[in-house]
């Protein structure tokens, strides 16, 4: 005869597996614009290709832009021109490349409420394939854990924070090559200071 507590075990599990495949079938759709976990997806993709330009703008009217040269080179055109230091644009590009999407929203939040009807904000890129994508950065999440974007003027989603801030500080600190600094020439010899004799 099989125990009591072996048939409430029984149940239990019938339960659980039961409820694990109403929701696999059946997922619940929340009416709210609640993130939602997106995995290890990120907004740029290789379909995208190689990257061509970066322009990076904000609500102030500040202007960050580079761009390959006929050599595939990086320069700065903005703020102002010239060569960019080619690790550091690189890194840039490496990041472009990196933005991670960390939710989904269920439904599109109101843009006013997230920031992006004046966008802090405003990523542009092209690509040598001809591609091109326009990123819109709003507010931070309550969680601060990313900013509210809007993606080619389309879908609302939320990106990783550290990404998005990574870029941004180009327009404060462009990739330009470092300064020389101006050495001094060191003075090997001492003056040696004499008394005036006076003369009687």
């Amino acid at each position: 005869m099989v125990k009591r507590s072996t048939w409430i075990l029984l149940i239990i599990l019938a339960l659980v597996v039961g409820s694990y495949f109403l929701l696999k079938n059946h997922p619940f759709n929340a009416k709210s614009s609640t993130p939602t976990p997106s995995g290890s997806a990120y907004l740029i993709t290789q379909a995208d290709g190689v990257l061509q330009s970066l322009h990076i703008s904000d609500s102030k009217g500040n202007d960050f832009k580079m761009q390959r040269d006929l050599s595939k080179a990086w320069v700065i055109t903005a703020p102002s021109s010239g060569t960019a230091d080619q690790g550091l644009a690189g890194a840039a590009e490496t990041q472009v490349g990196a933005l991670s999407i960390i939710a989904k929203l269920s439904s599109p939040p109101d843009p006013n409420t997230v920031g992006l009807v004046n966008p802090a904000y405003t990523i542009n890129l092209t690509f040598v394939s001809g591609k091109s994508h326009t990123i819109e950065v709003g507010n931070l999440t309550l969680t601060s854990s990313g900013y509210y974007v809007r993606f080619d003027g389309d879908a609302i989603i939320v990106i990783e924070q550290s990404g998005i801030d990574a870029l941004t500080k180009l327009l404060t600190a462009p990739p330009f090559p470092p300064t020389p600094t101006l050495s001094t020439p060191e003075t090997t010899g001492t003056a040696t200071l004499q008394a005036a004799t006076p003369t009687p």
